[in-house]
């Protein structure tokens, strides 16, 4: 268990980090935490888009404080965030991605954010539009 002087310095730190001074005390033991710098593999490949989350993470102050330095904190990225990530973010140039898939029998194009998204809209279409294929 810190002392009050190591806690103390929790509070700056998280502070300097953009948490509440609160958090230090009022922490959830499991906490979800948003990627605001995309997280690369070993390749170099994007692994973690931003925006996306880590789920399930423990939520006290020392863990979370060692996550903000890389990136993940629990709150969403946006343009009011003051973390080096979201300040050097183009927020004008932002546009939202999204990925397109078609259908194979009639060439219904689906638009989502993401493949689980393509995958449950053409499902939903090839059921609806083709469903003796």
């Amino acid at each position: 268990m810190a002392n009050i002087t190591e806690r103390n310095k929790q509070k700056i730190d998280l502070a300097n980090a953009g948490f509440a001074m609160k958090y230090i005390d009022d922490w959830q033991a499991k906490t979800v935490l948003f990627r605001h710098k995309a997280s690369v593999n070993s390749e170099g490949n994007i692994s973690g888009a931003v925006g996306t989350t880590v789920t399930g993470v423990p939520g006290n102050p020392d863990y979370v404080l060692r996550k903000a330095k890389i990136g993940l904190f629990p709150w969403k990225p946006e343009e009011s965030c003051t973390c080096q990530w979201c300040r050097e973010t183009d927020w004008k140039a932002q546009e939202p991605t999204t990925i397109k898939g078609f259908c194979d029998t009639c060439g219904f194009e689906a638009e989502a954010k993401n493949s689980s998204g393509i995958g449950a809209k053409l499902a939903f279409h090839k059921k609806a539009e083709h469903p003796d294929v």
